[in-house]
């Protein structure tokens, strides 16, 4: 798989095929029509799923990113799956 590379040629082999699976998990979800699973080790407060399910999903994204530290791509693709109004 990696022949001779070098440490950084396989971490960014290995990005390039995490963000390829992703792809595909997101694209078979869609299909299915059922929620993509969020990233293993984050799980939203019952706060963050209040503030979407209250439709405030501005709101949900800031207090996951103060809770977990998430980025704000990261963070906004969890509250995008939660259930909102």
């Amino acid at each position: 798989m990696f022949g001779k590379s070098t440490n950084k040629e396989r971490i960014e082999e290995l990005t390039r095929r995490v963000a390829s699976l992703e792809q595909t998990v997101a694209t078979l979800c869609r299909q299915a029509g059922i929620p993509q699973p969020p990233p293993l080790g984050v799980e939203p407060s019952d706060h963050v799923r209040t503030l979407a399910a209250e439709g405030k999903a501005t709101h949900a994204i800031k207090a996951l990113r103060e809770e977990t530290g998430l980025g704000l791509r990261a963070a906004k693709e969890i509250v995008d799956r939660l259930p909102q109004r």
